[in-house]
């Protein structure tokens, strides 16, 4: 009797031949993680690069983790489902990257995200648009010039400038209107102040320069806080919900964490020196139990429509972050969706000593979840094509 060949998930990714231990660069750890969930599912992981693929043959030379190690594979049939974790906007390796999406996308594999869902992700500025008509609470967000930073910063105290694409809080500025008249402009770096709004803009203007030269630009958002932004008692925070499809081919709602702050600067990434904390506290101290349990709840239909409508509009989708920041009433504002989203969130609160075992242990639990999630949906993805 034949047994049943199994299923092989492929991560496609870029190379790092200089780094010794790590083919794959920073992500391998991660890599090899998945390796292992899609194992526990009777799948195959594979992981590999464009350079990897040959195009005339059909066949693929990837790397997988065989016992605790890395070993690479001779050629084989290009895998059943792909899970796209390469470059979008990198120029050493986006090019070939996008060759190889459309390889893969026109003989008919299927991809956990789709490039249109990945592309469209990177620029903020135009995923704000395909959102904005779905009556989800969102930001009011324009093209950055003279023009759009005088009406913003006339219309609001609490304004941010960024760059239309980019990641990790890079570029990214605050500006604070104080009750004495004054601009305060907070970058990653410094912190400026200026009276009046007329060297406000000569400031910022000048400060994103370099960025407004780039292709795509900047883009100039209303700030939302939970707190008047010019007199926060709390650390500025935002609540990361990660949503993804399971094995029945259905949205949930993995987990959610707070990230929090821990210096004057504008954001709360995690690589700018965030903390990641359970949301129920921190959601307490602001808003008290009874609120926060409804922030929370508001929170997560948001995050379910803000889904439901990506997968209308762009084929089927298998996972998206969301970083979502309530207002002052509670009302919870969707800033941004991330098709690449990470899961150190939930791991940093797995491995913190500052709260107590249960949380380590749910935390641990809900990162292993979200690891093994994309390869319950590759798995359905799979046997959906077979049956077709």
């Amino acid at each position: 009797m034949k047994t049943k060949a199994m299923v092989t998930v492929g991560i496609l990714t870029c190379r790092a031949p200089d780094e010794q231990g790590r083919p794959f660069g920073p992500p391998t750890g991660f890599f090899e993680e998945c390796c292992e969930a899609a194992a526990a599912l009777d799948l195959r992981a594979v992981v590999f690069d464009a350079t990897d693929v040959d195009a005339a043959q059909g066949t693929v030379s990837p790397a997988t983790v065989e016992e605790g190690r890395w070993v690479e594979c001779g050629p084989e049939l290009w895998p059943a489902v792909i899970y796209d974790r390469a470059p979008v906007i990198d120029p050493a390796g986006a090019r070939a990257a996008d060759r190889t999406r459309n390889l893969f996308d026109r003989s008919g594999i299927p991809f956990v995200n789709p490039g249109s869902f990945v592309r469209l992700a990177v620029d903020k500025l135009e995923m704000h648009r395909r959102l904005a008509d779905a009556g989800l609470a969102l930001p009011h967000t324009g093209n950055l010039d003279a023009y759009a930073l005088r009406a913003f910063l006339a219309r609001y105290d609490h304004v941010y400038v960024k760059p239309r694409v980019g990641s990790l809080g890079t570029g990214v500025m605050e500006i604070v209107r104080t009750a004495g008249g004054r601009q305060v402009i907070r970058t990653l770096d410094a912190t400026y102040e200026t009276r009046g709004a007329g060297p406000a803009m000569d400031r910022i203007m000048a400060l994103t320069a370099e960025a407004r030269a780039e292709p795509m630009g900047c883009l100039v958002q209303q700030g939302i806080s939970a707190e008047p932004a010019g007199e926060r008692r709390f650390p500025r925070f935002d609540l990361r919900l990660l949503m993804q499809k399971n094995g029945q081919a259905r949205w949930d709602l993995t987990g959610l964490a707070a990230r929090v702050g821990q210096t004057s600067g504008p954001t709360t990434n995690l690589s700018n020196g965030a903390r990641s904390e359970e949301a129920e506290p921190v959601l307490d101290a602001l808003y008290g139990r009874l609120r926060r349990k409804e922030i929370l709840r508001r929170a997560e239909e948001a995050s379910f429509a803000a889904c439901r409508l990506l997968d209308t509009e762009l084929g089927p989708i298998g996972e998206v972050g969301l970083d979502i920041v309530p207002d002052l009433a509670g009302l919870p504002w969707i800033i941004e969706i991330n098709a690449r989203p990470g899961r150190n969130v939930f791991r940093r609160i797995a491995r913190s000593a500052d709260v107590p075992a249960p949380s380590r242990q749910r935390y641990g639990a809900i990162r292993r979840r979200s690891v093994a999630r994309p390869f319950e949906y590759a798995k359905a993805l799979a046997e959906i094509g077979i049956s077709a």
